[in-house]
């Protein structure tokens, strides 16, 4: 186990975790409407998936070869780098907000995905 395993872990921990809170409070606000009982159990469900999905690659990411690999920093990059926009906009950083609209933001995230995989395949080969 290197530095890489449990970085690669909570990435995509951070990944899971947003994509299947937001999955989660989209479906539950589309049955029940809006409320806050909607919003706590998406994110209790992304804190459980998020928990689940770091603790199977921090266990499996020493063995992983290949495109899966590739696909792991690819879905870990995704999620940090979300998590990291959305972090410049909820503090205020200035220009942030007018920078990366939410079309711009998820851009970006999947742009910075497609690059790190991109550098980490070509480190393997």
């Amino acid at each position: 186990m290197n530095a890489r395993t449990p970085a690669l872990s909570v990435a995509c921990g951070i990944t899971t975790l947003l994509l299947v809170g937001a999955s989660s409070i989209a479906f539950l606000s589309s049955q029940y409407g809006d409320g806050p009982g909607v919003g706590i159990l998406g994110v209790v469900s992304g804190l459980v998936a998020g928990l689940l999905a770091a603790v199977v690659v921090g266990v499996t990411a020493d063995r992983t070869e290949g495109w899966l690999a590739t696909a792991l920093v690819a879905y870990g990059t995704f999620g940090a780098t979300f998590l990291g926009i959305g972090g410049l906009q909820y503090l205020n950083v200035p220009g942030a907000d007018g920078l990366f609209p939410f079309r711009i933001h998820l851009l970006t995230s999947v742009l910075l995905a497609v690059v790190a995989a991109g550098v980490d395949h070509r480190g393997r080969g």
